[in-house]
């Protein structure tokens, strides 16, 4: 409920409802829930334009075609310096691709 304050002549305050101030209220409540679902609707689409150049699609390969792409895979931190080796395994659908990874220092 929107009011205004008022003074009256003994030095009380009160406080008496003002329709104008509260359509001034509901205006600005209104345009800042307009601003904010605006901007949320923007961050997603773009999020969503983001995943999906990144997301292998449902999609029927037939016999001969492929699909390309890149995995990216941050290695454990090293934290002593030393050379560290590790295996990824990945397997899609049949078939088992063991990669075998040695990491050592920077420019060695």
């Amino acid at each position: 409920m929107a009011g205004l304050s008022h003074m009256m002549p003994s030095g009380r305050t009160g406080t008496f409802y003002s329709p104008t101030a509260a359509a001034i209220a509901q205006g600005n409540a209104a345009a800042q829930n307009d601003a904010m679902i605006a901007a949320t609707v923007e961050t997603g689409q773009r999020n969503m334009a983001v995943l999906e150049q990144s997301v292998i699609k449902d999609n029927t390969l037939m016999p001969g075609e492929w699909y390309g792409g890149q995995l990216h895979i941050a290695p454990p931190t090293d934290q002593g310096g030393a050379q560290k080796s590790y295996t990824i395994v990945i397997t899609v659908g049949g078939d088992r691709h063991v990669i075998d990874v040695a990491q050592g220092p920077a420019g060695a």
